[in-house]
């Protein structure tokens, strides 16, 4: 596959990815926050603050989108390897962990005031899971076109 193929390809990932969270947000996180919040009488008023925090962990998913589409358009250009992009990924690590720190914090909260249920847990947890691994792969990654890129601008001294 070309560099522009593949940057193409990249970015409807992107474009679906962000389109399902948006729809996430806007339809089905609130649909399953009043089914949640209505099985308990002291989880009616945790509904503002679902959702306040529903739209909170968005923004660090969306800035990770855009630094995802940089990348991309460096891709089509040839030009995966830099250190932007590696600085691009070490950012997108960097917000992964944010997510973590925010999941957790809400895993604390529903433990804390004992209004949790076995799907809210299980959501938590598997949203808690991916984002250390976004995290952990994406330092990596960082790490690997860091390296990429130096010994690309070795080359290019050289020749």
């Amino acid at each position: 596959m070309r560099q522009k193929e593949l940057s193409v390809w990249l970015k409807l990932i992107i474009i679906f990815c962000g389109l399902f969270v948006l729809f996430f947000n806007i339809y089905i996180g609130l649909e399953t926050g009043k089914v949640l919040m209505q099985s308990s009488a002291n989880l009616k008023t945790l509904y503002t603050p679902f959702v306040a925090f529903i739209w909170v962990t968005t923004v660090p998913f969306f800035i990770a989108l855009f630094l995802g589409w940089s990348i991309c358009t460096d891709i089509s250009f040839d030009q995966a390897f830099t250190a932007k992009n590696a600085e691009r990924l070490k950012i997108i690590s960097f917000l992964s962990m944010i997510e973590g720190i925010l999941y957790t914090s809400a895993l604390f909260f529903i433990f804390k005031f004992e209004t949790y249920s076995i799907n809210s847990l299980i959501i938590l947890v598997i949203i808690l899971f991916f984002s250390v691994i976004i995290s952990v792969f994406t330092s990596m990654l960082s790490h690997l076109v860091r390296n990429a890129s130096e010994i690309k601008q070795d080359n290019d001294l050289t020749i």
